[in-house]
């Protein structure tokens, strides 16, 4: 466990875990995304990316890690990040890629994303990285605003693949801070 402060842990996901990390995302990720799905049903997004096999295979690898979130010790979110990511755009700079991170409604607007980034911040530092870089949906105003709040800037587009979200919901921006 890692104490970010006497409200905020760090919590690592195991395979162990796999039925709890199911469950919160299940209640977190369907309320603010469901909308990019067709007939919203984001449960190919939470099957596919959220199996135990899916997980069993992220954490398997050696340069990431991945968290619950828990805030006044309740599973409120997650964050995944990888060391050693390269970014596109400046493939020469040592990177570390915030893979994922999800809060539910209880931790949000209560500086718990602000404290895990400064926590991403220093943990980047230590290994010596110089960027961090991220992808978000370039829909979700409330996260590109926090994001441009913690200093990243948009750099660049990608876009999801994803046959069952609405095609002109696929769109994401690439943002990165150097440090």
């Amino acid at each position: 466990m890692i104490n970010l402060n006497k409200h905020i842990q760090l919590e690592t996901i195991t395979a162990k875990k796999h039925s709890r990390l199911v469950s919160l995302i299940k209640r977190i990720y369907p309320p603010v995304y469901k909308h990019l799905w067709k007939n919203e049903d984001c449960n190919f997004y939470i099957n596919t990316f959220y199996s135990v096999e899916n997980l069993k295979l992220e954490l398997s690898d050696t340069n990431a890690e991945y968290y619950f979130i828990n805030y006044n010790s309740k599973t409120s979110g997650i964050v995944r990040i990888k060391y050693n990511e390269t970014f596109s755009k400046e493939p020469n700079t040592p990177a570390l890629y915030i893979n994922r991170i999800y809060l539910g409604k209880e931790a949000q607007g209560k500086g718990v994303a602000k404290q895990v980034f400064n926590w991403i911040e220093k943990s980047a530092v230590k290994h010596n990285t110089k960027l961090l870089w991220l992808k978000v949906m370039n829909t979700q105003n409330q996260a590109l605003n926090f994001y441009k709040k913690q200093d990243f800037r948009i750099c660049g587009t990608t876009a999801l693949t994803f046959d069952l979200l609405h095609e002109d919901l696929r769109g994401m921006y690439l943002m990165s801070k150097e440090l």
